[in-house]
């Protein structure tokens, strides 16, 4: 089943990063798209009166094979990018795992993504390859399969718990992880580990059996 998450990671961390730099103010807004070879990312609005800026700044970079302006609305303009080979990082790991950006944009140097996976597997492998490349961001919200609303929504602690309890092997049988192998890894009580968890596989379950939840995502 489908699955959808947003993250947040820094200016830095992805390939236009250095579009960020052009003004404190500059922002970026991706069209959605699902990549497919170099095609990956080549739609982005950027405002209009740092157009020239943008196009010389990507000019600049050996990422990016060409760089055109499309049209201008109102006080955007859309920008059509063709990488190179080269380019690697999160739009390689979105490649491997047949990821989509669902929405995207950059404010005040930092990127927020909203990307949706296949299934559960593709995320882990995203995140999995995204740790290899030394990219690092932040989760703020699972969601199974669809972001309907808050109530269907696992937190960032709770997606956290879910996967460490996976990758150590809590679920399997026999177990290799006990709930106080996950609290001392946490840092909290095995009962706060224990409603984690329970919170998160009710959202899961929910989503799976009924294509949403009515678990609360506290």
């Amino acid at each position: 089943m489908p699955v959808v998450t947003d993250i947040s990671l820094s200016g830095d961390s992805f390939p236009l990063g250095h579009l960020l730099e052009l003004d404190d103010s500059f922002t970026v807004e991706f069209e959605r798209l699902v990549p497919t070879g170099n095609a990956v990312l080549p739609f982005f609005w950027v405002p209009a009166g740092s157009v020239d800026a943008a196009v010389e700044a990507l000019d600049d970079r050996s990422l990016v094979a060409s760089v055109e302006v499309l049209t201008e609305v109102e006080n955007r303009a859309l920008l059509q990018v063709e990488w190179t080979d080269a380019v690697n990082g999160v739009v390689d790991a979105l490649l491997e795992t047949d990821g989509a950006i669902v929405s995207g944009k950059a404010v005040r140097g930092s990127w927020k993504f909203r990307l949706r996976f296949p299934d559960h597997y593709q995320l882990r492998q995203f995140t999995a390859l995204c740790t290899e490349s030394d990219v690092a961001f932040d989760v703020e919200g699972v969601y199974n399969p669809h972001p309907p609303g808050d109530e269907s929504r696992l937190t960032s602690v709770q997606w956290d718990t879910l996967m460490a309890a996976h990758e150590k092997g809590y679920f399997e049988v026999p177990r290799r992880a006990t709930l106080s192998d996950l609290a001392a890894e946490f840092d909290v009580s095995e009962q706060a580990i224990s409603q984690r968890l329970r919170r998160a596989m009710n959202v899961v379950v929910a989503g799976l059996a009924f294509g949403e939840s009515d678990a609360p995502g506290a």
